[in-house]
């Protein structure tokens, strides 16, 4: 008399004969390009615990992206070649694989908390979006970024900074201003001297006047 285990093994061969549980596989090739179902890699089974390879390789597994439709639109990060990923089976057919995530042994997180959403190249390129201090920072990683805030934005290089405010902005860098700059000028204009012959002349007043008002109109508009 067969045991139940034996019993339940035979009606799972009856209704699913091709039946494939998850299995670990790691990466042979990254598919590239665009296209309908191109979004795939061709992987190596493991065994499990070991990750010894396996002589079963699966060409063209799909991946289930984080989010896409059929208007191209959506987020996709293609696992690197080498990684660890999780096979999973259409009801557990075989006939359909795909990625259902990155093994978790086999990753190395880059530095995060629950108040950021990171989105980062693993080389030093991120996007970071910060629930806690109300910022959104793109950095490239190579000494250039933009950061947005409240009512505030910088754009930053190794040398130069331009900062936009809710009513002024100011650029700048590592020993020159802009704002300090037109100010110089403005106050060179207005206390200009010609000198003679004929006999010197200065800046009449209804002109120093206005340059005093376009002063004002820069100290409104721009900051240090």
């Amino acid at each position: 008399m067969k045991s139940s285990g034996d019993f339940f093994l035979n009606l799972l061969d009856k209704l699913l004969p091709n039946r494939a549980a998850p299995v670990l596989a790691r990466v042979l090739k990254p598919r590239e390009g665009p296209g309908k179902n191109k979004y795939s890699v061709d992987v190596q089974v493991l065994k499990a615990g070991s990750l010894e390879e396996t002589d079963q390789i699966i060409s063209e597994v799909p991946i289930s992206p984080i989010w896409a439709t059929k208007k191209k639109r959506g987020v996709y990060a293609m696992p690197n070649e080498g990684q660890v990923v999780i096979i999973e089976f259409l009801e557990w057919n075989i006939a359909y694989p795909y990625v259902s995530g990155i093994y978790s042994d086999e990753y190395d997180a880059d530095e995060f908390c629950k108040e950021r959403f990171i989105i980062t190249d693993g080389d030093g390129m991120f996007i970071e979006i910060n629930a806690k201090a109300k910022y959104i920072l793109l950095d490239t990683g190579k000494d250039s970024s933009v950061k947005l805030e409240e009512k505030k934005i910088t754009a930053k290089t190794d040398k130069s900074i331009l900062m936009l405010r809710e009513d002024k902005f100011s650029e700048s860098n590592q020993s020159q201003s802009l704002f300090l700059i037109l100010k110089d000028f403005m106050q060179m204009l207005h206390d200009m001297v010609t000198v003679g012959p004929p006999p010197r002349h200065k800046v009449n007043p209804p002109c120093k006047l206005k340059l005093r008002r376009i002063m004002r109109r820069l100290d409104a508009l721009m900051e240090e």
